[in-house]
């Protein structure tokens, strides 16, 4: 890609037009392929300056709707042709990505850099439409922003970036991002304070790092840190992680996969900077509500009288109105691993309001806590318990004193499935509480 990349980018609308600021090529000898002086942060600086234009009274913010995976080969396909050298190099690009989407004729890969110029390459006739229009217009990948003089110039130009978008590559805009914003709302709501600013920058560098380790994350699996070569582990150390966790948090659409792998890190150095930032988020951060809690459960620096209010917390929010079973269950389990976060007296009232997978959570909090009284006077009616509801039970008896557990145990263990068989065996040797 590294002798394709440098004829995109000559195809590409001019830096010096200074109207598209995203994965601008310029490859260096450690392997960097594009200009770190030219980024999210220089856009938004280009676009605070366009609003302060005289005479700009609105400005649109459009958002192309799942680029990558959703851009056609097609239009891919035009470009390489008209701009690479060869036949040979446009044939085995395609063939790589044809290979990349199997039986599907969309989706450029984002993990890999050199999709990315690829991509913003095929956007140039979108780019020159802008301009052939008179707009005053600047993209960063998938964000686009114009300035009008008036609303209905703004829904004149929206509308022909709309119509142009769709005819061009088939894609259209993302609805819930896409606004006309009077230029006094748009600059309170994208002006740069030193500290976005740093955040922004920290949070480049860190794609830029995982980047470098051929890391996949906006579409792929969850990364280990300890998976990342080691030098990609010593430079991610030396950022300010919980600024880049915050930048992440305040996002309209945020990185999950990103955000689960600073937390892990997090956890791991033992900083608790982004506890109040994180429990503040809980409704909006349910798709990584599983990493928030390992999170939480990995620190050991927070105080007993801290961890027992982060406690109640949680269990605020398992209340609340319009929480789902999996949240609930997964905030729950930091009382099932142990109990570190206290709040004991809250959970036999609690165990009647939550669902029934919720439920299971504090069946083991329970035990964990030393509720015998509760298993005992319950393990007559364990046999009418739900299959998995019934296996945290007997899970959880295992708190009782020994004869009362010896019995309940014996006559389970002649009526048990193989499932209760084997958590019997295992709680004998690991009881709980």
């Amino acid at each position: 890609m590294y002798s394709v990349g440098v004829e995109l980018e000559g195809f590409r609308v001019t830096r010096r037009q200074r109207l598209v600021y995203s994965w601008r090529f310029s490859p260096k000898p450690d392997g960097t392929m594009y200009d770190p002086k030219v980024g999210w942060v220089q856009f938004n600086e280009r676009c605070l300056q366009l609003s302060n234009v005289k005479r700009v009274s609105h400005v649109v913010v459009a958002d192309i709707a799942d680029f990558f995976p959703h851009l056609y080969l097609h239009p891919v396909e035009r470009v390489l042709a008209r701009c690479t050298a060869t036949q040979e190099q446009a044939y085995c690009v395609l063939r790589i990505l044809k290979g990349w989407n199997a039986l599907v004729s969309y989706g450029v890969p984002i993990g890999p850099p050199s999709g990315r110029i690829l991509a913003d390459a095929t956007l140039n006739d979108l780019d020159e439409a802008q301009i052939g229009s008179a707009a005053k217009y600047c993209r960063y990948s998938d964000d686009c922003r114009i300035f009008c003089r008036s609303e209905a110039e703004a829904r004149q130009r929206l509308e022909f970036l709309a119509k142009q978008l769709f005819e061009l590559y088939g894609l259209t805009l993302q609805s819930t991002k896409t606004t006309i914003n009077p230029v006094e709302d748009y600059r309170r709501r994208f002006s740069l304070s030193p500290e976005r600013l740093e955040a922004e920058s920290l949070e480049a560098k860190f794609e830029e790092l995982l980047d470098r380790a051929g890391v996949e994350h906006e579409y792929g699996e969850s990364i280990d840190y300890d998976d990342l070569p080691e030098d990609v582990q010593q430079e991610i150390d030396s950022l300010n992680l919980a600024e880049v966790v915050r930048e992440q948090i305040g996002r309209e659409k945020y990185d999950p996969i990103l955000l689960s792998l600073l937390l892990q890190r997090l956890g791991q150095l033992d900083q608790d900077d982004v506890v109040e930032d994180l429990l503040s988020n809980l409704r909006p951060l349910e798709p990584v509500i599983d990493s928030i809690v390992r999170y939480l459960s990995a620190l050991h620096i927070i105080s007993e009288q801290r961890r027992r209010r982060i406690g109640k917390h949680i269990l605020q929010a398992v209340r609340k109105k319009g929480t789902s079973t999996y949240q609930a269950t997964c905030l729950l389990s930091v009382f099932a691993e142990g109990i570190a976060f206290d709040n004991a007296k809250e959970f036999e009232r609690l165990y009647e309001q939550v669902p029934e997978d919720a439920k299971r959570k504090l069946i083991l909090a329970l035990a964990r806590t030393g509720k015998a009284r509760w298993f005992y006077a319950r393990r007559r009616d364990a046999s009418a318990l739900g299959p998995w509801l019934r296996r945290a039970f007997l899970a959880g008896a295992s708190c009782m004193k020994e004869d009362a557990k010896r019995a309940f145990f014996k006559t389970e263990e002649r009526t048990g499935d193989v499932l209760e068989q084997a958590v019997l065996s295992w709680v004998k040797a690991h009881p709980l509480g």
